[in-house]
C-alpha cells in the first residue's frame, strides 16, 4: 500500500482476500481517496470497510483492458501475414511534368549535337582569324567552302554557336488542362467528352493535340495497371497491433496508403482503431458524462471481447468515472511493485514475509531520512 500524497509504501498486506484487506482498511479511519486497479476483490473490500472512500480506477489499467480485447480480436481474424493487392496509379513515378520538361541524356543525338557544335564553333574561329588577317568575304567563303552570307553571319559579333531553341519546348495550349484530362480518363470519360469540358473551360488548342496527349496517358494508366496485377505487398499482423499503442507516424513499417488498403478489406479493424482512440480521448477529457456514449459506441461494433470488457465497466462505473474526473492512479503502486521484486529475488526462499515486509519498510524509511 501507498501513500498516493506521499509518496511512500506504508504496509506489505500478506494477501488480496477480501477479509484480509477489509480488516487492513478498517484500520485507517482517515481514509477517503483509494485508486486501484480493476479487481472487484478490492472494490468489494473497501465497500466493506468504509462506503465513504471514493474509489478512483487506474487509467492504465483501464487502457490495457481495452487494447488486450481489442489486440486478440485483431488476432482472430486476420492471419500473422496478410497480402494486400498494389495500387495501380500511373501518377507514380510519372509525373506530369515529364511531359513538358525535358532532361538533358548522354544519349547518340545529344553526342551528335554536341560533335556538330565543336566543329562549327571551330569553323567559326577559322573565319574570325582570317578576317583579322585582312582577306575579303569572297575570298573566306571560297577557302573555307561556304557561301559568302554565312560568312558575314560569322562575323557578326553576336552570332550565337549554340541554337537557343535547341533542347527547348514551346509552351503548349494544353499544359493548364493536364491534370483534368488524366483525372478524366481514370473516370473513364471518351475524348470527346474531355474535349468538349476543357474547351468548356477555355481550351483554344487544336483538337489532335489533345488526342495525341490523351493517348500517351491511356498508355501510361494501362502499363501501370499491367505492371501490378496480381501483386501483393505483405502487411504484418503485429503492425497493425501495435497501431493500438502509437499513431502511426510512430510506426515505420506501415504507411497510411497500406493502412487505408487493410482496413478497406477488413473495415472492422479501423471501427476498433477509432473506438480506441475515443476511450484514450475520454480518459483525459475531465469529463466522465462522455463515457455513456463511448459505452454505446462499444457496444454497437458487437463484438464479444470488447463488451465483455464494457460490462467490467459498467460493474465498476462510479470509480471508473472517478478515473475520468480525478488525477489519481497507480503509478506510484506500480513503481514499488518492482522495488519489492527485486528485494524479493534477492532473498528468495530463504526468508519469511515478515522480514521482506521489514526490509521494504526499512529501505522506505532510510530513503525518507536521506
Amino acid at each position: 500500500m501507498v501513500d498516493i500524497n506521499t509518496h511512500r509504501i506504508i504496509d506489505l498486506l500478506p494477501s488480496r482476500e477480501i477479509k484480509d484487506v477489509t480488516e487492513w482498511l478498517k484500520s485507517f479511519p482517515n481514509l477517503e481517496i483509494v485508486s486501484r486497479d480493476g479487481s472487484m476483490s478490492y472494490n468489494s473490500s473497501i465497500k466493506q470497510a468504509d462506503r465513504s472512500i471514493v474509489q478512483v480506477s487506474d487509467r492504465f489499467h483501464l487502457l490495457k483492458g481495452l487494447t488486450d480485447a481489442a489486440r486478440k480480436h485483431i488476432t482472430s481474424i486476420v492471419s500473422a501475414n496478410i497480402g494486400i493487392p498494389v495500387s495501380a496509379s500511373h501518377y507514380e513515378n510519372t509525373e506530369t511534368t515529364d511531359y513538358w520538361n525535358r532532361v538533358q541524356k548522354d544519349d547518340l543525338p545529344t553526342r551528335e549535337h554536341n560533335e556538330n557544335y565543336r566543329k562549327k564553333e571551330k569553323l567559326v574561329n577559322r573565319v574570325k582569324e582570317l578576317t583579322q588577317a585582312g582577306k575579303k568575304r569572297s575570298e573566306i567563303a571560297k577557302e573555307i567552302g561556304i557561301s559568302y552570307n554565312t560568312v558575314t553571319r560569322y562575323q557578326s559579333s553576336t552570332f550565337n554557336i549554340s541554337n537557343p531553341l535547341y533542347n527547348t519546348t514551346r509552351n503548349s495550349k494544353i499544359k493548364p488542362f493536364a491534370e483534368t484530362i488524366k483525372h478524366m480518363l481514370e473516370s473513364g470519360y471518351t475524348f470527346k467528352e474531355i474535349e468538349a469540358s476543357i474547351k468548356k473551360d477555355g481550351y483554344t488548342g487544336a483538337s489532335s493535340t489533345i488526342r495525341m496527349f490523351a493517348t500517351r496517358e491511356r498508355k501510361l494508366i494501362q502499363e501501370a495497371q499491367k505492371g501490378v496485377q496480381g501483386k501483393t505487398e505483405k502487411i504484418e499482423r503485429k503492425w497493425l497491433i501495435s497501431l493500438l499503442y502509437k499513431p502511426i507516424d510512430k510506426v515505420k513499417k506501415i504507411s497510411q496508403e497500406q493502412l487505408d488498403r487493410v482496413i478497406e478489406r477488413y473495415p472492422q479493424i479501423g471501427e476498433i482503431y477509432d473506438i480506441v482512440g475515443a476511450f484514450k480521448n475520454m480518459l483525459f477529457s475531465k469529463n466522465p458524462d462522455e463515457l455513456e456514449k463511448w459505452m454505446e459506441d462499444a457496444e454497437a461494433l458487437d463484438i464479444p471481447l470488447i463488451n465483455r470488457f464494457v460490462n467490467g465497466i459498467r460493474r465498476d462505473l462510479s470509480a471508473v468515472k472517478k478515473a475520468v474526473e480525478l488525477d489519481y492512479n497507480n503509478g506510484l503502486a506500480e513503481g514499488s511493485v518492482n522495488k519489492l521484486k527485486v528485494i524479493k529475488r534477492i532473498m528468495y526462499g530463504r526468508c519469511s514475509f515478515e522480514l521482506l515486509k521489514g526490509k521494504l519498510l526499512r529501505l522506505e524509511l532510510k530513503h525518507k531520512i536521506n
